[in-house]
Parts: structure tokens; C-alpha cells; sequence
């Protein structure tokens, strides 16, 4: 009963605190650049990709970038740019395998997604080291430990590999990419972004919309 009124006040509250020895207060401490980018349904997260480049696992169509985006979600739906709604509606009602995007980006993120509400968020390095490593395992490896290579990316430079965790709802890439985020210690309530919109309202708490 504790645990259920204590989850009820974290949604009532909307955000989690930052974590303060991984989100100082001072932004001169923050010198890692993150985006959230937001397409409508589906929301990604962008970073430098000099502070994340280590942890991605080699591989040969690794994209390699100025900056990195990741998207999380449904392995037949999200592959598929034509997916239409019967698509969605079983990625949406069974349990489905998952992959995930990455976007290589050299051009600044809100040009290369200029369509898209992106906001900017400012990390410290060890914060982006902790997204790092949420990145890295949630990458699926087979036998041989390799990562497994899915389909070739929505975009320019871009990839789909397969992922650990199973996609359904409310297990959305809305919270995966809130997920994403806490890591660096942000004040964002993960079980809170089922939607798109929420992780962009919660992604303003601290940062600045740019478009």
C-alpha cells in the first residue's frame, strides 16, 4: 500500500529530483550536449557522440557522427516506414521483440530534423557516461557475444539493431527515451512520459525548447 500511494505522488508530482552529483545546479558543470527530439508519436534522444562513442558496441555499419541519436521500439512497426495500422496495433497489444535506431547526424540537429520539436538539455560528462552505459546494454548480442544487425536505418546514416526487452504497452519508446535521459541524473519521472508530449513538457523542466 506504501509503495502504490508512493508511485501515486511520484506521477502526481510529475518529475523526479535531479540527481544532484550527476546533474549539478551549475550548467558550467554541464558541458555535454543532449537533444530529445520529437517526431509526434515518438520521441529520441540525441547526444555528442564523443561522449558516448565508447560505450557503442564495434561494429561495421556503426554509424559514426558529430552527434548520435537513439530511438527504441517495436522490431516490425519502427523498421517499417510504410507500417500502417495493424502494424501499430501489434506493436501495440502483444509483446514484440525490439530494436533500436541510430542515427548518425553531422549537421546540427535541429536542421537535420528541422520538422520535429526538439528541446536542449545541457549533461556533465559522468551523467553522459551513465547513458552510455544504458545504451550499450540494451543492445541484443547472440552467441558469439556480436551485436545483431536488424535493418537499414529511416535516415541517412542510420541503422536498426536488435534490442533487449520486449516492446508493448505502456512499455512505449516514449519511456525508453525517459529512460534514457534519467541517466544523466535529469529531473525526468520515466514511468510518467507515455506519450511524446509528456517527455517534451517534463524535457523543459530544465532545458530550452530551440524549435
Amino acid at each position: 500500500m506504501k509503495g502504490f500511494l508512493l508511485l501515486i505522488l511520484i506521477i502526481a508530482s510529475g518529475c523526479l529530483s535531479p540527481v544532484k552529483e550527476l546533474y549539478p545546479e551549475d550548467e558550467n558543470e554541464r558541458p555535454v550536449t543532449v537533444y530529445i527530439v520529437s517526431h509526434g508519436w515518438h520521441a529520441g534522444i540525441a547526444i555528442e557522440a564523443s561522449a558516448i562513442e565508447e560505450y557503442l558496441p564495434p561494429h561495421p555499419d556503426m554509424p559514426s557522427a558529430r552527434y548520435l541519436k537513439f530511438g527504441w521500439g517495436d522490431g516490425r512497426y519502427y523498421t517499417d516506414s510504410e507500417a500502417g495500422f495493424w502494424l501499430m496495433m501489434r506493436a501495440a497489444l502483444l509483446p514484440t521483440r525490439s530494436v533500436i535506431h541510430v542515427v548518425g547526424i553531422d549537421i546540427p540537429v535541429e536542421r537535420y530534423f528541422s520538422g520535429s520539436k526538439i528541446i536542449q538539455i545541457k549533461v556533465s560528462e559522468e551523467g553522459a557516461k551513465k547513458m552510455g552505459e544504458f545504451v550499450e546494454n540494451r543492445f541484443r548480442r547472440d552467441e558469439n557475444d556480436k551485436v545483431v544487425l536488424e535493418a537499414d536505418g529511416l535516415y541517412t546514416n542510420s541503422v536498426f539493431f536488435q534490442a533487449t526487452g520486449r516492446y508493448y504497452l505502456p512499455k512505449t519508446s516514449n519511456i525508453w527515451t525517459a529512460r534514457a535521459l534519467r541517466q544523466t541524473g535529469y529531473p525526468i519521472t520515466p514511468i510518467y512520459s507515455f506519450t511524446s508530449g509528456n517527455v517534451v513538457q517534463q524535457a523543459k523542466r530544465d532545458g530550452v525548447e530551440i524549435q
